[in-house]
């Protein structure tokens, strides 16, 4: 893709339910970020092909008609019964075939997309993806706008959702993008803050203690899942970035 800037694309950057009801409103793509780990999650699915289908509650998961495997976590623990916890390395290595219709209900991510209903455009973004995701919407119409969602945790804020809307937000700019004041800082916290602080802040502390450790590494890699999901008629879908 080329480097040419996007046609006045403005971007901005807001927070939780609230952020995302509110850039809904206003008629922008909402790109919803859960770094720990519900959007990275998401694009390891789509990259091999899943339909993901995210539903705010443990009850609506367990009981969606048609579901080939069920993803569920709460206070980052896997929900009990379901297949998988919100782990992008379990999920990464299981055997799931293309065409296969995953529910996932997590603690923080789902529940933002359900508050992005009526967006234009619902997007899943992360460090895994970012890059991919950047240029697919500068890709787009001239003149639109995006909002850069940062899910946080149980309604505060998480620096590693704010780093990796950072990273997002610092590739549509290079693109030609407008930042309004709010993404401008949020690019400078990404660029200044180190990995090792994202490795240690409580979200990671959390999943080192129930034993998720190797999620962390996966989850800030920048770039190793180059596919854009997007919600199409209630599930996540895409294509893999050329």
């Amino acid at each position: 893709m080329g480097e040419e800037g996007p046609g006045n694309l403005l971007a901005s950057y807001a927070t939780g339910e609230k952020g995302a009801r509110a850039a809904a409103r206003e008629g922008a793509a909402v790109v919803v970020v859960d770094a720990y780990r519900a959007s990275t999650t998401i694009a390891v699915l789509v990259s091999k092909g899943a339909r993901v289908v995210p539903v705010a509650s443990i009850e609506e998961a367990a009981a969606y008609p048609g579901a080939d495997y069920r993803i569920g976590e709460r206070g980052s623990a896997k929900v009990k019964g379901f297949d998988f916890g919100n782990s992008p390395t379990e999920v990464g290595e299981a055997r799931i075939k293309p065409g296969t219709t995953v529910v996932l209900s997590s603690t923080n991510g789902t529940r933002i997309v359900e508050a992005a209903r009526g967006a234009p455009a619902i997007l899943a973004g992360a460090f895994v993806n970012a890059r991919a995701v950047a240029e697919d919407l500068a890709a787009g119409e001239p003149g639109s706008r995006v909002a850069v969602v940062g899910c946080g945790w149980q309604g505060s804020r998480s620096s590693e959702d704010e780093s990796a809307a950072g990273a997002i937000l610092y590739r549509l700019r290079e693109l030609g993008a407008s930042l309004d004041e709010r993404a401008e800082r949020i690019v400078g916290g990404y660029l200044g803050r180190p990995e090792k602080a994202l490795r240690d802040n409580t979200a990671a502390r959390r999943l080192k203690r129930l034993g998720y450790e190797r999620d962390l590494g996966f989850c800030l890699a920048p770039n190793t899942v180059p596919v854009v999901p997007r919600l199409v008629d209630g599930a996540f879908v895409g294509d893999r970035a050329t």
